[in-house]
Order: structure tokens, then C-alpha cells, then sequence
């Protein structure tokens, strides 16, 4: 019984004991079991903050000196190369310069259009007729005749916009036969007549200035003035003459008279009758120039205003001119012809 007594006794003990043990996990499956409490957080290091920061900033120091000196030695490298480069040209000598080549002009030898702003060349050669008519020897003068003399020569006509500037170098000849002449205004007597023959010529250097107005393609009409000095050099005859019947000259007044071999009492052969003289010009008398005190001219302007005439180029290489105008010298004709300088642009 005592027995008994004491396995119940253990039995109870045991199953209070599985009871107690069971009771703490039911109740963590239906209450929450309370969280432990956080930890406080630890106060920043001053001193190891400042370490961080140093060693920051020596690190961006040194990514900043590893940039430069990449840059440095790229630099360097480029300079260096580039020198290089100049050696080696200036051991291959100069680059030969570029160039560039003008738009190419077409060329066409009937286009005879003058471009504005660009000068034209023609070198040519001339004639020119001069005549004398005796109503302007009369002026001076009574008696005497009409004067025709020849000039040849050559030019340049520098023409631009419409302008020609046209330098000349030219030889007349002004050689006459007797003509007799008698001094204006005078009584008609023998000691008033002379006559006068000239082998003279001369050398003329002058200028035309011409400007034109275009007509067609190919013709222009010009109008302008011409000046220049000539230097004239040859023989004037100046004698007197006596009344003969039979004479080789003849007058206005029906008169004949044939020219003073000497001087003598004879009318018209001595120098009482001769105004202003006391030279005898008989026997093919030869007139001295200005420079030796006679009335021979040794220079003579030319100016002639105005002239006007036809310019035509039927092609770009030829051009020729007629013209007309009034000189000193009297009315004259002219002729001109020139080739043009103007050539085929190269390809």
C-alpha cells in the first residue's frame, strides 16, 4: 500500500512537471512575446572623422597630379611630333605653293565685247591726209593755193571703258611746188610778191584722247581732241619774183612773174622795195630757221579740236578707225588699223 501510494505520488509530481513546461509555449503561439530593448547608439570618433577626411583629400590629390601629368606628357608628346614634322620639311625644302587656277574665259574670235574695268591693247599703224585750203592761207596772205600734205606713223590705242588713250609717233612731209604769194593787204607791185617752195617735213609726237558711244556690235562713233609738238627740219624757198610776161607764176591779177636770179634795179629784185629787209632773196633763196634769225620754224604744236570718227573691230585681234577734225595745219583724214594685243586665255 505504502507502495502504491508512493508511485502515485510520483506520478503526479511527473505530470505537474510536463504540465509546467508545456504552459510557457502556448503562450508564446498566442501572445507576442515582448521585444528586447534597442541598444543606444555609439558617439562619433572626432579623430577618426579628421583621419578620413585627410585621407580623402590626399587621395583626390593625387588623382588630380595623375591627371596633370597624363596631360603634361600628352603635351609633350604632341609638341614633339609636331617638331618632327617641321624638321622633315624643312629638310624636303619648301611646299610648292597651291594654285589656283581663274575660271577659263571662253574664247570666241567674233566676240569683240569689252569687259568693264579691263584695258585693251591695239598697236597699229596710220595715214593722214592734211590739206591746207587757200582761204585759210588768205587769212595771212593774198594769192597762194590750196596745201596738201601726207603723214604716216604708228600707235598704241590703251583703251578701257570706253576710253582710248592713243600715243602716236608719225612723219609729214610738207614739200610744195612754187607758189606765189604776196603779202596781205599791200599795192599790187612786184616788190609786194614773192614765192615759196618747201621741201620741209616733220617728225610729230602726239596724243589722241577719244571717247565713244557704242552704235552696234562692232561699230562705235568717237569724238574727242588730239595734241602734240612737232620738230620740222628741211629746205623753205623764199624768193622774189619780177613782172614777166612769159613768167612760170601766175596771179589773181592776170599778171605773170618769174623768180629774181640777182638783185638789181629791176622791180621786185631790189631790196628798196622789200619792206623790213636788207637781204637780198634772189637765186633760190633758202629761208634760215628761227635759231639762225630767219622765219624757217624749227617746231610746231599740234592740237587738234575737235575729231570725230568711226571705230570698228570685227573681231577681238582687228580694229580700224576713220576720222576727220581741224588743226592747226588745216582740216584732216584719217586712217587707222591695229591689231590687238588681246590673247586666248591659256587652258
Amino acid at each position: 500500500m505504502t507502495h502504491a501510494r508512493t508511485g502515485l505520488t510520483l506520478v503526479a509530481l511527473g505530470l505537474a512537471a510536463a504540465m509546467s513546461l508545456a504552459a510557457p509555449g502556448a503562450s508564446a503561439q498566442g501572445t507576442p512575446a515582448a521585444k528586447p530593448a534597442a541598444k543606444p547608439a555609439a558617439k562619433p570618433d572626432p579623430k577618426k572623422a579628421a583621419e578620413d577626411a585627410k585621407k580623402a583629400e590626399e587621395q583626390k590629390k593625387a588623382e588630380a597630379a595623375e591627371d596633370q601629368k597624363q596631360a603634361d606628357e600628352a603635351a609633350a608628346k604632341a609638341k614633339a611630333e609636331e617638331q618632327k614634322k617641321a624638321e622633315e620639311a624643312a629638310k624636303a625644302g619648301p611646299a610648292p605653293a597651291a594654285t589656283v587656277e581663274p575660271p577659263h574665259e571662253e574664247w570666241d574670235i567674233k566676240d569683240v565685247t569689252e569687259l568693264p574695268g579691263k584695258r585693251y591693247l591695239f598697236l597699229g599703224a596710220q595715214y593722214q591726209l592734211n590739206i591746207i585750203p587757200q582761204f585759210m592761207l588768205n587769212l595771212f596772205v593774198d594769192e597762194g593755193a590750196t596745201v596738201i600734205s601726207n603723214s604716216v606713223g604708228v600707235f598704241l590705242d590703251m583703251r578701257k571703258d570706253g576710253f582710248s588713250l592713243i600715243p602716236s609717233l608719225s612723219f609729214t612731209e610738207y614739200g610744195t611746188d612754187d607758189i606765189l604769194f604776196k603779202q596781205k593787204g599791200e599795192k599790187d607791185i612786184p616788190g609786194n610778191y614773192s614765192f615759196v617752195n618747201s621741201g620741209m617735213a616733220a617728225i610729230y609726237a602726239k596724243a589722241d584722247l577719244l571717247w565713244s558711244a557704242q552704235i552696234s556690235k562692232n561699230v562705235d562713233f568717237e569724238y574727242g581732241a588730239g595734241f602734240g609738238l612737232g620738230i620740222l627740219f628741211g629746205d623753205l624757198k623764199n624768193n622774189w619774183v619780177y613782172e614777166d610776161p612769159n613768167g612760170a607764176l601766175g596771179a589773181g591779177n592776170g599778171k605773170r612773174y618769174s623768180k629774181c636770179q640777182t638783185g638789181g634795179v629791176q622791180p621786185g629784185c631790189n631790196s628798196v622795195e622789200h619792206k623790213n629787209t636788207d637781204i637780198l632773196k634772189v637765186g633760190d633763196y633758202s629761208e634760215p630757221s628761227w635759231f639762225d634769225g630767219g622765219s624757217k620754224p624749227v617746231i610746231f604744236p599740234w592740237i587738234s579740236i575737235p575729231q570725230i570718227g568711226l571705230r570698228v573691230k570685227p573681231v577681238k585681234n582687228f580694229m580700224a578707225r576713220l576720222g576727220i577734225g581741224f588743226a592747226l595745219t588745216g582740216f584732216w583724214f584719217g586712217l587707222q588699223g591695229a591689231y590687238g594685243l588681246e590673247q586666248k586665255p591659256k587652258p
